[in-house]
């Protein structure tokens, strides 16, 4: 979700609209739960299929961008001071995000959610980066272990919600086992030019790379404004 430009400061537009894509379904998908959350509709965003598959597509879409722009940035050269301004601007907005959701969400704050994920998968993929067929492997024998329940972060999880005091249910959880495997997998989409589909500049097109180029800053303002717009009228 991370707004990054290869080394050579050009963008690659389809990228934006990717994410910008994204970030819309994104949107949509947080105002019905909201709905939900005010009993003003019934669906159920965790137990639902419909509503399971909608947010995997959503969180794939961010993640497949962020292996593919991390391959763009970091495949021939590793700034480290670039890096660190990225993830420490990832860690900040992370903190946040879980400040705001103990206030709008007591019993379900989110403590690793896609903003966190991600703060933790950009320094892996850069890693990675220059290695994109060993990432496509790792990422998919990570996605069909994890399939075949070989592989699961569960016992982790049960262990932090045991001894750590975080709660059982939240409102955005992104586990780091099977979500790194979209990362890496994206970096292999981008070295291959398996993602070569030119969209032409129009209208929609544009507006959607520009939501993508600031996709970290939408995501940051749009649960507050919406849920505290939904709050307020809620009291009316």
């Amino acid at each position: 979700m991370s707004n990054l430009s290869n080394t050579r400061n050009v963008r690659v537009n389809e990228v934006d609209i990717l994410r910008g894509m994204a970030i819309v379904l994104m949107v949509i998908f947080h105002f019905c739960y909201n709905l939900a959350a005010f009993d003003w509709l019934d669906i159920n965003t965790n137990k639902d299929i419909e509503w399971r598959v909608f947010r995997a597509v959503i969180v794939s879409g961010f993640l497949l961008a962020v292996g593919m722009s991390s391959y763009l940035v970091y495949s021939t050269h590793v700034n480290l001071i670039k890096l660190s301004k990225a993830v420490t601007k990832l860690v900040v907005v992370a903190l946040l995000l879980t400040v705001g959701s103990l206030f709008m969400y007591p019993n379900a704050w989110v403590y690793f959610g896609i903003i966190h994920f991600i703060a933790v998968a950009l320094p892996i993929s850069v890693i990675f980066a220059r290695f994109p067929t060993t990432a496509l492997v790792i990422g998919v024998t990570c996605l069909i272990s994890y399939q075949l329940d070989w592989i699961s972060m569960r016992p982790i999880w049960l262990w932090s919600v045991e001894h750590l005091g975080i709660p059982r249910k939240t409102t955005d959880l992104v586990s780091f086992i099977p979500w790194i495997s979209p990362v890496l997998i994206g970096i292999y989409v981008m070295h291959k030019s398996l993602f070569n589909i030119k969209i032409a500049e129009n209208m929609m097109s544009n507006k959607l790379a520009f939501l993508g180029r600031h996709s970290l800053a939408i995501y940051l303002i749009h649960q507050p404004i919406m849920y505290g717009a939904m709050l307020a009228i809620s009291k009316l």
